[in-house]
């Protein structure tokens, strides 16, 4: 039998309960007008929603230290409890000599010193915990997005001394983001002798902190007083001992006196140290000289008397040379936030948190000519070093959540109308969207993989309720800035996910076609998220023996993508994409029933029929 080969393009809309909707003749101007036929179809579908109350919170990517406020699920809470590390090569020495030659001096065929008491004092000991920075720029003109008044024109001008962004960046003696680089009053573009006193100086752009980072934020941090065993001795320490979100020390009492229970005012600069001047060199003078450069960061001054007595103290001891004893002997730390007048969230890089432990010491040195060999030829001098141990070891999450309002709640329970679908990152809401539903979806279903049709391209796109979030005076950095979409059947990664190769330096670079990006109006508005599972659909339509109608999960995603999953314990005991956990932002989309029918979650598929 002959065939007709004719080309159809058809722009199907899921709807729940088979609502109607118009649609344009997406593509249609791809094709000549007289070689297609575009149908509308629509079919039935349906959304759940699930709470996420309590989670695995020690293997998370991000961590929490904060509150987090939310109108509509309701403000989180949460505290950093961590082990604390020695240095990889720990030698138990501070200063320049062990407790053993401090005791009995150094006697050798060349080196002769005396009993000597070095004296180690701990002067400051700060907690450090960076920021996550970054310094993206897409036009390579040297100012980064962040303070680019143009990020894709390399000659613009963002600090408006007519020079461009690429010209003053390419020199050493102007600064692309002072318009009087030197500060004596005549600008860049008119001063000849201009000079840029920190040519070398980084800015950055600082990532996930949420609320008012302007207020002064009160931090405390205790001391641990029970052993965060790493093995699980319910199953005879043969396997790694889990820690969940609802795991609290502060509330049980086992945290001792604060190390630090007061206000600091955050910093986003870069850090900059300078080298001790050498009295030796009396022509240069090294004090001007930059000896370090840190990424800005959270620093927190401790307590020196514990440290003094729990560390520097303790020199010699096994405790110090064996990371085992050392977390059993000085169990950790908790890092909370004390109610601010505004909620404030911050995921730092903990994983780079460190305690520096500053201090001052006799120091027993050859005076100059001296001989070695002996005793008398060494003199006392003040010296200053400093010893590090890292946020490492077990760390987890203490979470707390609010009840969420009565729309969510009724959502939930599976009461809703299906008006709105509801998601929410950390311990909030994940959904889950099956489509086909019902004798008429799964007539529908039938039909399509009954007809020998190419999907040339599948998108499923969700709607973002604009009305509730404008209500909520929500702006574009309250809404998360990418969706997650998954086979929920085995919280798995869908094949689309899979088989997109792309990827790039930056966050928004990887898995572009998949897509779940946050699409904007002309305003600048989050309307949409719209995802493309053009291989999971031709699967389901071509290989239905091979391949089910499974259940979607849809989540909130962190602009890191994780396929890793976290497991929820409660309410019930299910797991859902750690990238949903790793981000506290909500979003309220137009669900299946939605008054709009314009907003209505809707699947397009693009075929070429053959008759």
């Amino acid at each position: 039998m002959n065939l007709k080969l004719y080309y159809g393009l058809l722009a199907l809309a899921f709807l729940i309960f088979s609502c109607e909707k118009e649609f344009s003749n997406v593509g249609s101007s791809l094709l000549p007008s007289d070689t297609f036929v575009i149908e509308k179809q629509t079919a039935s579908a349906d959304v759940e929603h699930k709470a996420v109350e309590i989670i695995r919170s020690d293997n998370l990517s991000f961590f929490y230290l904060g509150e987090y406020e939310d109108q509509v699920f309701g403000n989180t809470n949460a505290r950093f409890t961590t082990q604390l590390s020695l240095p990889a090569s720990s030698t138990g020495i501070f200063g320049g000599m062990s407790t053993d030659q401090e005791t009995n001096g150094v006697i050798s065929e060349s080196i002769n010193k005396n009993p000597h008491d070095e004296q180690e004092t701990v002067t400051e000991v700060w907690l450090e915990i960076p920021f996550y920075t970054n310094q993206i720029d897409r036009d390579g003109d040297g100012v980064i997005d962040a303070f680019d008044i143009d990020p894709d024109d390399p000659n613009s001008d963002s600090d408006g001394d007519t020079l461009t962004d690429l010209e003053e960046s390419r020199s050493a003696n102007l600064d692309p983001l002072n318009p009087d680089t030197d500060g004596d009053g005549i600008n860049d573009n008119e001063d000849d002798e201009t000079i840029n006193a920190d040519p070398e100086a980084n800015v950055y752009e600082i990532d996930y902190l949420y609320g008012d980072t302007t207020q002064e934020v009160h931090f405390q941090v205790k001391k641990l007083n029970y052993f965060l065993s790493n093995l699980d001795p319910d199953d005879n320490f043969e396997s790694d001992k889990a820690f969940y979100s609802d795991k609290d020390f502060e509330r049980e009492g086992l945290t001792s006196q604060p190390l630090f229970d007061d206000k600091i005012m955050l910093d986003f600069d870069e850090i900059v140290s300078f080298k001790a001047d050498d009295p030796s060199t009396e022509d240069v003078d090294e004090s001007t000289e930059v000896d370090e450069r840190l990424s800005p960061r959270i620093r927190i001054p401790l307590d020196t008397a514990i440290f003094q007595q729990s560390i520097l103290d303790m020199e010699g001891e096994e405790i110090l040379l064996d990371n085992n004893r050392f977390q059993e002997y000085f169990n950790g730390i908790v890092i909370g936030l004390q109610s601010t007048a505004s909620p404030l969230m911050m995921q730092l890089n903990f994983g780079a948190g460190v305690i520096k432990i500053e201090y001052d010491y006799k120091e027993l040195v050859l005076t100059d000519g001296g001989d070695a060999s002996s005793a008398e030829d060494y003199e006392s001098k003040d010296n200053s070093s400093a010893y590090s141990l890292s946020l490492s070891g077990v760390r987890f999450n203490t979470i707390t959540q609010d009840q969420a309002s009565a729309e969510v709640q009724t959502a939930i329970n599976g009461n809703g109308d299906g008006k709105n679908i509801y998601l929410k990152g950390g311990l909030g809401v994940v959904s889950y969207i099956d489509l086909f539903v019902g004798d008429t979806g799964q007539d529908q279903l039938q039909t399509l993989q009954d007809n020998p049709w190419l999907i040339n391209e599948a998108n499923l796109t969700l709607y973002v309720d604009r009305q509730k979030i404008d209500a909520l005076g929500l702006g574009v950095g309250d809404l998360p800035s990418r969706l997650y979409l998954f086979d929920a059947s085995e919280s798995i990664p869908l094949v689309d996910f899979n088989a997109d190769p792309t990827s790039g330096p930056n966050p928004e670079d990887n898995k572009t076609t998949f897509g779940g990006f946050a699409q904007y109006d002309d305003e600048g508005k989050v309307i949409s998220y719209k995802f493309v599972i053009t291989n999971h659909f031709s699967n389901l339509i071509r290989n239905p023996d091979d391949f089910d109608n499974v259940r979607l999960g849809l989540t909130v995603s962190s602009d890191y993508l994780s396929t890793q999953n976290t497991r929820v314990t409660a309410p019930t005991e299910f797991e859902i994409p750690q990238s949903s956990i790793n981000t506290p932002l909500s979003v309220i989309l137009a669900g299946p029933n939605h008054s709009n029918l314009d907003l209505r979650l809707q699947l397009e598929i693009f075929y070429t029929a053959y008759q």
